[in-house]
């Protein structure tokens, strides 16, 4: 008898499937405009579907643990969006799920105090890019491993420069994605940073002499 793990590591990138459309219809893609008219058409498809309530994604449970004190929570660069939410406290027969209702971009605006601390009730998804934010700047070392780089748990990342960052997102440091809520550029400090995101491991890495 065959058993299967029921996954699958099949997952075909944008180039190979813009150029296995071209080799269908009896063409090779030769140059980048090639390339971006493909996406753009690729993109515009995706949207009709979408508007015709064809959507193509599939409905899976995660967990994110939480923070005393973090405010915001990186999602998963395939999550699309989030259905529902609840608060998981204990573990089988003690398992308390407490619901946490979703709020629009209004009402949160109008929130008096965002860093009030207690135990959350309400969630605000706020729609980015997932994309690893491009940089050409330094690591300084100034984690718990001083000058000789990062630690694996440091939260806290200094930089020669985040002038080019965007005030929260993705940075990719040697092969390790990280997620920074919160910037501080006086400093050129990455405050608050998720560690091993995207399938990445939470790594030391040493003081970089090069783009990161």
């Amino acid at each position: 008898m065959a058993y299967t793990t029921g996954t699958t590591s099949f997952n075909l990138n944008m180039n190979d499937l813009i150029e296995e459309a071209f080799e269908r219809c009896g063409l090779e893609l030769r140059t980048g405009y090639d390339f971006r008219t493909a996406q753009r058409s690729l993109n515009i498809l995706t949207v009709e579907w979408a508007n015709r309530g064809i959507n193509l994604w599939t409905v899976e449970e995660g967990q994110i643990p939480l923070v005393t004190g973090q405010i915001t929570y990186p999602l998963p660069v395939d999550t699309i969006d989030i259905l529902s939410m609840v608060i998981r406290q204990g573990t089988l027969q003690n398992q308390i799920d407490i619901n946490i209702s979703r709020i629009s971009e209004d009402t949160y605006a109008s929130l008096p105090n965002k860093l009030a601390q207690g135990r959350p009730i309400q969630c605000w998804i706020n729609r980015q890019s997932g994309n690893t934010n491009p940089t050409t700047d330094y690591l300084i070392g100034n984690g718990s491993n001083g000058n000789g780089g990062i630690s694996a748990t440091d939260t806290q990342i200094q930089l020669s420069s985040v002038a080019d960052l965007a005030a929260t997102g993705y940075v990719q440091i040697g092969n390790e994605v990280i997620y920074y809520p919160n910037v501080d550029s006086t400093n050129n400090y990455l405050l608050n940073c998720a560690r091993g995101q995207n399938g990445t491991s939470s790594v030391c890495s040493r003081l970089y002499n090069k783009p990161i």
